[in-house]
């Protein structure tokens, strides 16, 4: 039977359940599924630092309004693919990689792109064969846009043949940031129902996929042609609406010296590797960053904010933890009955 790997990166977690998912999917047919966050075979920070590619939102932001007198010297997209080359850090992964039939490579939706760290991570791979098959997946909070043909794109440059797409939205995480309260048990719910519609999309497409190695191959396409077409507006509104409120009212970096207890949990945990410590031990970030989320998300004292409308709001704890709620609180009521 197929063997198959399953890289991503996951922000606060999203993606990371939708991966175990696919996995779940794909062993119920005897695949033999490896599930890989990319940030445990490599050094992400310094990767992405050597050649920091970002999407235009944070290089607007760092243009407009820079949290330091030094701007980061950031790589637009065209100009990091154009300057693609593979990276001698990561070469064995051609090797590593040679014993697999299909890769999947997923990401959450930033600005209909993957996460900077990803495309990093992708463009610096050596280029393969076109052997191997290789798939893309995508966690997002409404439209993807043209997430599936830069995907395409990128892994078809890097030697992989690209066969499809799989993406769904969850639960609107980023919102939770600027929110006075997030109701997990309520959450959770809308999580294990988005599962159950992701189980059925996850379905369809290893069909698709059987097809090509075991049957006669057969057109596949995305269950979710609305999503494509609804980003062709909203990618117009993002770039003019959304991108003006999000520097306006949210990019930055604050803190609540009376509430950290120097953890260091948001240096460690930065993806990008951009946040220190200042000289009394208190975290700070002097550059704007793809805003992920984490550091926020991930504070064990809520002590860290990006502006005053995530100051003092909720915060995302996880599928997890909104998993648990919804079990706990089923429980609950049925204890209570």
């Amino acid at each position: 039977m197929l063997k198959v790997l399953l890289l991503y990166f996951s922000g606060t977690g999203i993606t990371k359940h939708f991966a175990s998912l696919i996995q779940e999917e794909m062993e119920k047919r005897d695949y033999t599924c490896d599930v890989v966050d990319i940030e445990e075979i490599t050094d992400l920070p310094t990767l992405w630092q050597k050649r920091p590619v970002a999407l235009n939102y944070t290089i607007r932001a760092e243009t407009k309004h820079p949290l330091s007198k030094y701007p980061w010297p950031y790589l637009d997209l065209r100009e990091s693919i154009h300057s693609a080359k593979p990276n001698p850090t990561v070469a064995g992964l051609a090797n590593d990689w040679s014993e697999y039939d299909l890769i999947g490579f997923g990401s959450p939706v930033y600005a209909f792109r993957p996460a900077p760290v990803m495309i990093r991570f992708i463009l610096d791979l050596p280029v393969f064969n076109r052997r191997i098959r290789a798939f893309s997946f995508a966690t997002h909070d409404g439209a993807q846009g043209d997430f599936e043909a830069f995907m395409k794109n990128i892994l078809t440059m890097k030697g992989f043949k690209y066969v499809g797409h799989l993406d769904q939205s969850f639960i609107y995480s980023a919102a939770a940031v600027m929110r006075k309260d997030f109701n997990y048990a309520k959450a959770g719910r809308l999580l294990i129902k988005k599962s159950f519609e992701a189980r059925k999309k996850i379905f369809i497409f290893l069909e698709y996929i059987h097809s090509l190695f075991y049957g006669i191959s057969y057109w596949y396409r995305n269950p979710n042609p609305l999503g494509s077409l609804i980003g062709i507006p909203w990618r117009f509104f993002y770039s003019y609406g959304i991108d003006f409120l999000l520097n306006h009212f949210l990019f930055g970096f604050g803190i609540h010296r009376e509430e950290c207890i120097q953890c260091m949990a948001c240096v460690n945990q930065c993806p990008q590797g951009l946040i220190e410590l200042d000289d009394e031990g208190y975290p700070i970030r002097h550059y704007h960053c793809m805003y992920c989320l984490r550091c926020l998300n991930w504070c064990p004292t809520d002590a860290l904010y990006f502006s005053t409308a995530t100051d003092g709001k909720a915060r995302f704890p996880g599928p997890d933890i909104l998993l648990q709620a919804a079990l706990e609180k089923g429980l609950d009521k049925r204890l209570r009955k």
